[in-house]
C-alpha cells in the first residue's frame, strides 16, 4: 500500500512539472500582427502585391527571433529565414523576408509562410502569412513571316500577332546589322492589350540580316519571334520611263535599255554602246502598237531611230538576241511569280524561280490594252503584266529580269510613245 502511494505521488510530481515547463515556453503572449496574403510569380520568381513579403508585428513581451518557415502541401515545413530585430524594434517590428530566400526551394505547392516567434521571456508565438504560387500562361507571337526583303525604298512592313492573357506592354524589333541584336524601334502598349496585331514598318539597316521581334507582357514574360532577311541577288530599277523610236526632228533619249547599269540611252548616244544593250523599244505609224525588240532583232527597224538626218546602223553582229515571254496568269507556276512580286519576297531572278514555266522565245513583246488578247508575246497592265526577259551573255550562260510595265501611252505621233515601268535584273 505504502509503495503505490509513493508511484501516485511520483506522477502527480511529474505532470505538474511538465505543465509548468510546457506553460513557460509555448502559451502564446497576446502579440498582433498586420500583413496582408501574397503570391509568388513561378515564372519571374516575383513576390505581388509588394516586392516582398512584409507586414508588422507587435509583442508586448519583446521580440527575440523570428523563424520563417515556408509550409507546401505534403512537403516538410522548410526554414527559409530567420529575422533579429534591433534593440528598438523588438515590441514593434516592421519585417520582411527577401525575396531571394525562396530562390533555392520549389515553391509549386507552397501555401504560406509560417512564423515561429521566440520572446524575450522565452515565450512563443506562432503566425501564418497565406502566400500562393502560380504559373502564368507565357505570351504568344504568332503569324511573322519566316524571311522579309526590304522594298525599293528600304522598308519592311513585319506583321503577325501577339497575344497574353497577362496583357501585352511592349513590343519590340532588333536587328543584326552591327553583328548583334540592337534595338530598331518599339511599340509601347498601354491599353492592357491581350492580342495586339503587329502591323511595323521596319527602315532596313545596311548588313542586317535578320530581325527579332519580342513581345513583353506586364508580367516581364517575354516571347520572340525570327525573321531572315536575306540578301537580294537581283538590282531593282522602278519607275523608268522609255520612248520609241522617235522621229528625225524629235530624237528619242531613251529607246535603249542597258540591264548590266540600268541606264537608258537615246538615238544620239546609242552609238558605240550597242554590245551592252539588252532592248529597245519601239512603235510603228502605222499600226501604233508599243513593242518591246530584242536588238537582234532590229536590223529592219534600225532606220527608224535618227539623231537628225543621222541613221542608226549598228553591225549585226555586236547585237544581243534577248527573248521575251509574258506571264499569264492562271497556271501554278505563274501565279507563284505573281505572288512572289507582289508579296515583294522576290530573292533570287535564277532559273529555278522560273521553274515550271517555258524559257522565253519571242524576240518581241507588244502591249495590247485587252485582257481577252493576252498571250506569250503580249501584255497588258491589269492582268498579265510581268515580262521574263533573257539576255545572253558572251560566255553562253543568260542574265534574267523581270519587267513591270506600269503605264503605256500612246502618242498622237505613235513614234513618241512612251512606257514606264520597273524592272528587277539579275546580278
Amino acid at each position: 500500500m505504502m509503495k503505490h502511494s509513493f508511484l501516485t505521488i511520483a506522477l502527480l510530481s511529474g505532470m505538474l512539472l511538465y505543465g509548468c515547463k510546457k506553460d513557460k515556453t509555448a502559451v502564446s503572449s497576446p502579440d498582433t500582427i498586420n500583413t496582408r496574403d501574397f503570391s509568388y510569380n513561378m515564372a519571374t520568381k516575383q513576390i505581388s502585391p509588394d516586392a516582398e513579403i512584409n507586414g508588422e508585428l507587435n509583442s508586448p513581451a519583446g521580440i527575440k527571433l523570428v523563424y520563417y518557415y515556408l509550409v507546401r502541401n505534403n512537403i516538410p515545413d522548410s526554414l527559409v529565414h530567420i529575422g533579429t530585430p534591433a534593440e528598438e524594434s523588438r515590441n514593434n517590428y516592421k519585417f520582411n523576408i527577401p525575396t531571394a530566400s525562396f530562390g533555392s526551394v520549389k515553391m509549386t505547392q507552397a501555401s504560406g509562410i509560417k512564423m515561429m516567434v521566440k520572446h524575450l521571456d522565452n515565450t512563443s508565438f506562432e503566425a501564418f502569412i497565406k502566400v500562393t504560387a502560380f504559373t502564368p500562361p507565357l505570351p504568344k507571337l504568332e503569324e511573322t513571316p519566316l524571311s522579309l526583303v526590304p522594298d525599293a525604298n528600304g522598308k519592311i512592313k513585319i506583321t503577325g500577332k501577339a497575344s497574353s492573357e497577362n496583357g501585352l506592354k511592349l513590343i519590340e524589333v532588333f536587328d543584326d546589322f552591327e553583328g548583334t541584336f540592337a534595338l530598331a524601334g518599339k511599340v509601347d502598349l498601354s491599353q492592357n492589350e491581350k492580342v495586339y496585331q503587329l502591323n511595323y514598318e521596319y527602315t532596313y539597316r545596311k548588313n542586317a540580316g535578320k530581325l527579332k521581334v519580342v513581345a513583353t507582357d506586364n508580367f516581364g514574360l517575354k516571347a520572340e519571334a525570327l525573321i531572315s532577311i536575306p540578301l537580294k541577288s537581283y538590282a531593282l530599277y522602278q519607275d523608268l520611263s522609255m520612248m520609241a523610236n522617235g522621229t528625225a526632228s524629235a530624237p528619242s533619249n531613251s529607246s535603249f535599255f542597258i540591264g548590266e547599269t540600268g541606264s537608258i540611252l537615246g538615238s544620239c548616244n546609242i552609238s558605240g554602246q550597242e554590245q551592252k544593250l539588252d532592248f529597245v523599244t519601239y512603235c510603228s505609224s502605222t499600226t501604233p502598237v508599243f513593242t518591246f525588240y530584242s536588238p537582234g532583232n532590229t536590223t529592219t527597224i534600225a532606220k527608224n531611230y535618227k539623231c537628225g538626218a543621222v541613221i542608226w546602223e549598228p553591225n549585226a553582229t555586236d547585237l544581243k538576241a534577248t527573248r521575251f515571254r509574258v506571264l499569264i496568269p492562271g497556271t501554278a507556276a505563274a501565279d507563284r511569280i505573281y505572288a512572289a512580286y507582289n508579296g515583294n519576297t522576290i530573292t533570287d531572278l535564277n532559273d529555278q524561280f522560273f521553274e515550271g514555266i517555258a524559257v522565253p522565245g519571242s524576240s518581241t513583246a507588244k502591249f495590247d490594252a485587252a485582257v481577252a488578247n493576252q498571250a506569250a508575246n503580249t501584255f497588258n497592265l491589269t492582268t498579265a503584266y510581268l515580262l521574263w526577259i533573257r539576255v545572253p551573255k558572251a560566255d553562253g550562260s543568260f542574265v534574267n529580269q523581270l519587267l513591270r510595265p506600269k503605264e503605256v501611252v500612246i502618242g498622237s505621233t505613235p513614234a513618241l510613245s512612251t512606257i514606264k515601268f520597273d524592272i528587277l535584273v539579275s546580278k
